[in-house]
């Protein structure tokens, strides 16, 4: 009889250490999939930034008259981005879509010393393609991109024109960048970036080649 229980106590302790010991492999079997499973997963980020330009107009035309004398005056905006670095590419390269803009004021006179001047707004929808420094606590990055920039006028007081409202066109953009991140608390970075955007405006009465250097700070959230 003593024999017996002895048996089943000795059973009993073997079962529960087996127990134990599959909580624990499984326990760890978890973190190594959740592990292997966050390896896998790409970079996915989005930001908001203050934006300020520095724009020119270039070969502006006012009134079927090239002008002696334009002046895009600084710009100020806001903008917001959202990109991937995804694992295949080992987060070096990604892909962030952009949208940004500003405004500002721009001036001119003609050789008929015709002068003109409106509000200028840009807003500018961009796909960049983005290469990074893939870890560490800052990170340079760089990038091209290409898109539309649709540019208003407002308040417009030209020779030619009558609409003194608000006169929107777009065309086709392309811009290239670099900046750098640095992170500051978990998921939360900030960033500095410049970037150099071109496109050409044709409203009636006026059209320009743009030509614009931006200068953005902000924050964002990785995920």
């Amino acid at each position: 009889m003593k024999q017996s229980g002895l048996t089943m106590s000795i059973l009993l302790r073997l079962t529960m250490a087996g127990a134990v010991v599959g909580v624990l492999t499984f326990h760890g079997y978890g973190a190594e999939l959740a592990g292997a499973e966050a390896a896998e997963s790409a970079d996915v980020y989005m930001s908001l930034s203050v934006v300020g330009g520095f724009p020119e107009a270039q070969g502006m035309n006012l009134a079927g008259q090239e002008v002696s004398r334009s002046n895009a005056h600084r710009s100020l905006g806001a903008g917001f981005k959202v990109g991937v670095f995804p694992e295949a590419t080992s987060r070096v390269l990604g892909i962030e879509l952009e949208y940004f803009g500003t405004t500002g004021r721009l001036s001119a006179a003609n050789r008929n010393s015709a002068e003109g001047a409106a509000g200028l707004t840009v807003l500018n929808s961009m796909v960049n393609v983005m290469v990074r420094q893939p870890s560490g606590s800052v990170r340079p990055y760089g990038g091209v991109g290409v898109g539309y920039s649709g540019g208003i006028l407002h308040g417009a007081d030209f020779p030619g024109r009558s609409n003194r409202a608000f006169d929107s066109t777009s065309n086709f953009a392309y811009q290239f960048m670099g900046g750098v991140q640095w992170e500051v608390r978990g998921q939360t970075f900030l960033f500095a970036e410049y970037k150099h955007l071109m496109t050409t405006f044709h409203w009636k009465a006026v059209s320009f080649d743009y030509r614009a250097n931006y200068v953005l700070g902000g924050v964002g959230l990785s995920f």
